[in-house]
């Protein structure tokens, strides 16, 4: 018989188990500095946005379709508060008019309800992204900047652990 999953097996994931940490201190010398996102934000998803190619051949009456590729992205809207690391790089990259790779961090995202290792020290599965912030507004009635997180490339896969809230990411062998 099929092993099918029974709804008492089934556990809902939380929101908060998909962590995205942003690196608020590219481009120094020093170890990123990972820095949560979420203050200010009522919600945050990526649009993954496929690109799909079809063909129609003469033999078949319908098109043949292929998944090529992605083009990950974030649209957010934070309101400002002074004091949120992830606020006030947006806000410097916004104030300084910051382009080209003045413009590019990284984002780390962790999916906190896949974990291994549990014995010792937890490891959570994640994704570390090259990115491009985009600012495309500020203001308005309740302060806040609007912007875009933009995916460059291919993620190096692996897994985090924690010490003291702070995450450490160690990628995965290449199989």
């Amino acid at each position: 018989m099929v092993n099918i999953k029974k709804p008492e097996d089934i556990i809902k994931i939380d929101r908060t188990e998909w962590a995205d940490f942003l690196n608020t201190t590219p481009g120094t010398d020093n170890s990123p500095t990972w820095s949560i996102i979420g203050v200010g934000i009522a919600d945050k998803s990526t649009e993954y946005n496929p690109e799909i190619s079809e063909e129609k051949w003469v033999i078949y009456k319908n098109k043949i379709k292929e998944l090529e590729s992605y083009a990950p992205g974030s649209s957010v809207e934070q309101t400002a508060y002074k004091g949120d690391p992830v606020f006030e790089y947006i806000d410097n990259l916004r104030y300084r008019l910051k382009t080209g790779t003045e413009a590019e961090t990284q984002l780390l995202e962790v999916d906190v309800y896949s974990v291994s290792d549990t014995q010792s020290s937890p490891k959570y599965r994640a994704r570390l992204w090259n990115v491009v912030i985009s600012v495309e507004s500020n203001g308005g009635e309740k302060a806040s900047i609007n912007y875009s997180i933009n995916y460059k490339g291919d993620p190096k896969f692996g897994t985090v652990t924690f010490t003291s809230g702070v995450p450490t990411f160690t990628e995965e062998d290449e199989e």
